[in-house]
């Protein structure tokens, strides 16, 4: 787990030679503040377990997003996959469906983001990223099951200040320009304003004709802040933000394909189609359809502040929203017969208030009361051209006896939900000896979502706008298919319903502190949480059975030691956690076109961090996290199979006569769960001497651990991804106002994957053939900035 970088507290005049003749001063660590209990404290006086990246490491490896950040932590995976963006921690995160809220609460300025999507954008002037492991709950409310990710931005001082930062990297042809100033406008107002532009071309070559090259992105955000005194114990801060990212193709391939499917591909699509997992691929889209995803975000945010005699009271009003495009070749191969597009609509409003303060000299308390109102519309159409194979298609026109085209379709589905979520919560810390300090922390939640949803299956290019058609009988039968169409592959059916969920919550933790001393601190903490269920966004069968999941629960124990030994100079963190889950949320590709959505009975996570910072001397830095995990299934019966398990249910004619898939299920317990190492591990040794006037050199090299996991949900053993290690390395000059560096990543070029699943269709000829995402290669990047 990457902690904060460490600095010295050292300082140095080398310009005076009064302080040239000073002897030495020992080399220390600098004491790490965070708001990881919504409150500024000392990172080796709180309870949890907590990773910290600060600015100047997001600065150092120019950390571009949250994605890039979480590859160097142990026990931390996030990706952005075929459609979404997963999150996990310890094992526990949110699989693929866009019903699914967040296992990991994201958290931007104390403003809860409550999807995914709306976290994807680049760092922009990031003072810290805080990730906290474990139920978080009573303080972060709701969706924390696994943990928070608690980001920090910089805010406006009364400093006259900025910078410009332009780079570029090599491989994908990268270019960022990055600009920040900060003023103060009179004695109680002040402003910073911050912009950043980003492109480059991918590193993902499509050899198919006409075929995009990605994922090229294309990224600019621009964010102004405003703080007002008004007076000396009421604070106002005002920030404003709005970004679009764009992606034009993707890093995904078909890494494996059976005999047939190789044929197919190479007969109808690229005559020099291979399956390979490399930085080649052939995939082409349909028609005026190329693979794009637009996300453009609007944030707006008033904090306001007022101190009182004995604690502070905090207001803070946030709105959030973004729209999303996206058209994905969802058969990720050079045949264009599937894609899929959607359109996303997210809004979101939210008004929280914070109250802290002091009873006594042994009683502190903290309170608080949340609100938020959410509004998710999303238009999504699957297009399917069987056609484009006359193979394939030839085979089921003598199966089925329908015509030619007959099976080329259209599937177009609304989901539309508005949801309100309610929360309060109250936490009593009493220290009822100078050793002792104990903490108990509970809150209420109350969440009610309803949902409209419909599918339609058309001919291609027809109109499918008729109200009658998509909502007859709705109001009447809770989930009501319409028809069948003539799709004999039953990849989806025309169905209308509308539903509605309200669920309450009971949440809480209890904290308890020995301090024997100011440099250790040990702590156990019981704690409990949920992530709130939901609806099935997409269904595309229509089944009542798939349309609702339940909520999840977790109860968990962490025991820790924090210490900071040998005069200052380590820093020693340790924590062992034991998690247990109920009616976990699950989702696994059925090999054909859908993702199966449920609850797994039970699973649990058990492991331990490890966290070790040295300073070594008053130039040399050595930092080390250590993860251990074991996270499973502790009962799961009833997971859908993988591909070699469907391929021996539809040999067995006796139990499975028809061949079908549907029936074939599998028994997950005992097994692990998806994006669970064993073993993590980060090293980190950082060099920094001053080599003459306001001029100072800086190196640094990281090595990144990572054993083997599964990718997949339903343990096919081709997608797990092995054990690899990574290394990444920085090198900085500077030199008055300027700063000159070199920064490499990955570079022992290894390939890597973080999502891949079998390629739709698998009982067409597509059986055995997989996709997946490659991580990017090694790159190169030469950075200069001028501050002024």
């Amino acid at each position: 787990m990457r902690l904060s970088r460490l600095t010295l507290t050292t300082y140095f005049a080398l310009g005076s030679t009064c302080v040239l003749a000073q002897a030495p001063l020992k080399p220390v660590l600098e004491e790490v503040v965070v708001t990881s209990t919504r409150q500024e404290e000392a990172l080796q006086s709180i309870p949890i377990s907590v990773s910290i990246l600060s600015n100047d490491y997001i600065s150092q490896l120019n950390l571009h997003n949250l994605e890039e950040a979480a590859a160097s932590i142990p026990n931390i995976q996030m990706l952005n996959d075929a459609g979404g963006t997963q999150l996990f921690i310890r094992g526990i995160g949110s699989g693929i469906n866009f019903g699914f809220e967040q296992s990991v609460g994201t958290f931007i300025d104390n403003v809860y983001y409550g999807r995914g999507r709306s976290t994807r954008s680049a760092f922009l002037d990031i003072e810290r990223v805080e990730i906290l492991k474990g139920p978080q709950s009573t303080l972060f409310g709701k969706n924390t099951i696994a943990g928070a990710i608690n980001i920090s931005t910089a805010q406006p001082t009364a400093i006259t200040e900025g910078y410009v930062n332009s780079s570029y990297t090599s491989e994908i042809n990268g270019k960022q320009i990055t600009t920040v100033v900060n003023t103060p406008i009179s004695s109680s107002l002040r402003v910073r304003a911050a912009a950043l532009f980003y492109e480059d071309q991918g590193y993902v070559e499509n050899t198919a004709p006409n075929g995009e090259d990605g994922p090229q992105q294309e990224e600019g955000i621009g964010r102004l802040s405003l703080a007002w005194s008004a007076t000396e114990d009421i604070e106002f801060t005002l920030k404003g933000e709005v970004g679009r990212y764009k992606v034009i193709g993707r890093n995904d391939m078909i890494s494996l394909a059976n005999p047939e499917a190789t044929a197919i591909y190479q007969l109808y699509g690229d005559p020099n189609f291979t399956a390979d997992f490399d930085y080649k691929k052939a995939s082409r889209d349909l028609p005026n359809r190329p693979q794009e995803d637009l996300t453009q975000t609007q944030n707006l945010q008033l904090t306001s502040v007022i101190n009182l005699p004995n604690g502070t009271l905090r207001s803070i009003t946030a709105y959030q929203g973004y729209d999303a495009e996206h058209i994905m070749d969802a058969d990720y191969g050079p045949i264009p017969f599937l894609d899929r597009e959607r359109h996303e609509d997210h809004r979101q409003l939210s008004q929280e208030f914070l109250l802290n303060g002091s009873l006594s000299r042994s009683v502190d308390y903290f309170a608080g009361a949340y609100f938020q109102q959410g509004k998710l519309d999303s238009h999504q159409t699957t297009k399917f051209m069987l056609s484009s194979i006359p193979l394939v298609e030839s085979r089921l026109v003598a199966l089925t006896g329908l015509a030619p085209g007959v099976m080329d379709a259209d599937n177009v589905t609304h989901f539309d939900q508005d949801s309100h979520s309610y929360s309060a919560f109250a936490s009593l810390t009493w220290r009822p000896a100078d050793k002792i300090q104990t903490e108990l922390g509970v809150r209420y939640s109350k969440e009610h979502k309803e949902i409209s949803k419909s599918s339609i299956v058309a001919a291609p290019g027809e109109t499918v706008t008729d109200p009658e058609r998509a909502f007859a009988l709705s109001s009447f039968n809770p989930i009501s298919p319409l028809r069948t169409p003539p799709f004999s592959l039953a990849l989806a059916n025309e169905y209308s319903y509308q539903k509605e969920r309200t669920e309450e919550h009971w949440t809480g933790h209890l904290n308890l502190q020995f301090i024997p001393s100011n440099q250790h601190m040990m702590y156990l903490k019981l704690s409990n949480g949920f992530k709130a269920g939901g609806f099935d966004e997409d269904n595309a069968l229509g089944l009542e059975e798939s349309a609702e999941f339940e909520d999840e629960t977790v109860h968990a124990v962490e025991l820790g030691s924090k210490s900071v030994l040998a005069d200052n100079r380590v820093r020693f963190n340790v924590a062992w956690f034991y998690s247990e889950y109920k009616d976990i949320q699950a989702s696994t590709f059925d090999g054909n076109c859908c993702f199966i959505v449920g609850n797994a009975a039970k699973s649990e996570t058990q492991g331990v961090e490890l966290d070790i910072e040295i300073a070594l001397t008053q130039a040399f830095t050595l930092s080390s996290a250590i993860a251990y995990l074991e996270a499973e299934y502790k009962m799961f019966p009833n997971a859908a199979c993988n591909e070699d398990q469907v391929l021996a249910w539809q040999a067995d004619s006796v139990n499975n006569p028809s061949g079908s898939r549907a029936g074939c299920k599998q028994d997950l317990s005992g097994k692990p769960l998806q994006y669970a190492p064993h073993w993590a591990a980060n090293m980190r040794l950082d060099y920094q001497t001053f080599v003459a006037n306001n001029s100072d050199f800086r190196l640094g090299i990281e090595a990144v651990y990572t054993d083997d996991f599964n990718i997949a949900n339903d343990q096919d053993a081709f997608l797990k991804q092995e054990s690899y290690t990574k290394y990444n390395a920085y090198s900085r000059l500077t030199f008055a106002a300027w700063a000159f560096s070199l920064i490499g990543k990955n570079l022992s070029n290894e390939k890597t994957s973080n999502w891949g699943n079998d390629v739709p269709l698998a009982s067409i000829g597509f059986s055995k053939t997989y996709y997946q995402f490659i991580e990017p290669p090694r790159t190169i990047e030469f950075q200069v900035a001028y501050h002024f």
